[in-house]
């Protein structure tokens, strides 16, 4: 067990009061900049350095991003300094600022996405941006929606409790374990359509076997026949340098606590600008208008946790500073590594592809011998590796989901602990 009283100098901001928090994202930006050499996927100085910035606990093997992410010290510095802003001074005078700041973090995720701020709305996680798309279309009995059987609950279960409340049909999908190719997928939704198939609700990287879906090709399909398109990206926002522009959805669902690294109940819906009025609110309340523009009428919830937005813009900033292209590439060399270490161990049945247009962070696998919980209990004993099981089932096995703050020597004492197993 690691002692929780030992801490190294760089864990010292940990227990900083907030008033550090300007200090603490000025030592970010110096710690980032004065990184040795480029952040390219290979220079473990760098990534070091990334790691630091992260509050985990030392002996801690962190690989499930895919659940949830720790937040970097700046983002909670920023976070709980406007939390104790916000409680010593809740006037209506202090929280105006909150307004122009939510502009302000609507157009840094808009330009991420490559998309308008009128099309983002700011929600509380990927759940409720998928379920206000659930919600929201006008359907009636009869029409139908496709999914995959490893869709993610809010993008698979919603679909089937409005179906049975309004008569809607829902059609799901198998999946492929491995996928053969990206047209193989493509041509699972191609054959299923029907004159009456009104939305194709799919998870653009699944958490279940971490396949990556063709999600530019499913939409430019789901254009062509006037269907609604709709991406849940809870495993590809802050993971993968998504362009939603270049993928043409007419929806896409994400939040912050997984590959983000920000707060948590925090997300997005992006919903396209010309497919806007066909999307109604799932909640109205004080504030309400059909004067608000774009997406902002879907995100009007009542009062809501306003110190987040900083530490939403503290998140998107801190991957800015690295820069979304740098992220994916150092995610997919630590998932290659660990897939290619995987499936060279005669005793593991790897279910993840090595393709990258096939896969992204997710890494499902099986030790056929091994009972998945028995081996989960037994790598966190040994080696307090944290990652996620799953029991039963075409997806059953242990789940790696590495990022930023993960160092290659954590690869391969996770792939190490993996082998020791089968001993």
């Amino acid at each position: 067990m690691p002692n929780s009283l030992s801490h190294s100098r760089r864990d010292l901001f940990r227990f900083l009061p907030a008033a550090s928090a300007v200090g603490s994202w000025a030592l970010l930006q110096k710690a980032l900049t004065a990184a040795p050499g480029a952040p390219s996927a290979a220079n473990e100085d760098y990534w070091k350095v990334v790691k630091n910035q992260f509050p985990l606990e030392d002996g801690l093997l962190y690989l499930n991003a895919a659940n949830v992410c720790p937040a970097s010290r700046a983002v909670m510095d920023r976070h709980l300094e406007y939390l104790r802003d916000f409680h010593a001074n809740p006037s209506f005078q202090n929280r105006d600022k909150y307004e122009p700041l939510a502009e302000r973090v609507r157009a840094k995720i808009a330009a991420m996405l490559r998309v308008t701020p009128d099309e983002i709305a700011l929600t509380r996680n990927t759940s409720e941006a998928s379920n206000t798309i659930v919600k929201g279309l006008d359907l009636k009995a009869g029409d139908e929606i496709l999914i995959t059987d490893h869709n993610h609950p809010s993008n698979n279960d919603s679909w089937k409790v409005r179906a049975s409340r309004d008569g809607l049909v829902v059609k799901s999908l198998p999946v492929a374990v491995l996928a053969k190719s990206s047209q193989q997928l493509l041509d699972a939704f191609a054959s299923a359509i029907t004159p009456r198939t009104r939305v194709i609700a799919v998870t653009h990287v699944t958490s279940t076997t971490g396949i990556q879906y063709p999600a530019r090709e499913i939409a430019a399909l789901a254009r062509q026949k006037g269907i609604w398109m709709h991406l849940d990206g809870a495993q590809t926002w802050g993971a993968l340098d998504v362009n939603l522009h270049e993928i043409g959805c007419d929806s896409y669902a994400g939040s912050m606590h997984k590959w983000a690294m920000g707060p948590l109940e925090a997300g997005i819906l992006f919903v396209k600008s010309e497919k806007m009025d066909r999307v109604w609110p799932s909640i109205v309340t004080a504030g309400w208008s059909g004067k608000l523009v774009g997406a902002r009428k879907l995100e009007v919830y009542g009062q809501r946790d306003n110190p987040r937005l900083v530490a939403v813009e503290a998140a998107i900033d801190f991957l800015n500073m690295i820069g979304m292209n740098h992220v994916e590439a150092r995610m997919r060399a630590l998932t290659t590594y660990a897939k290619q270490q995987l499936r060279e161990m005669p005793a593991v049945n790897l279910k993840t592809n090595l393709e990258p247009e096939l896969s992204g962070g997710v890494i499902k696998f099986d030790l056929p011998k091994l009972a998945p919980r028995a081996a989960y209990d037994t790598l966190w004993k040994r080696h307090r590796v944290a990652i996620a099981v799953t029991d039963t089932g075409d997806a059953k096995g242990l789940r790696f989901s590495p990022h930023v703050y993960n160092t290659m020597e954590e690869m391969q004492r996770a792939v190490a602990a993996v082998r020791e197993l089968q001993a």
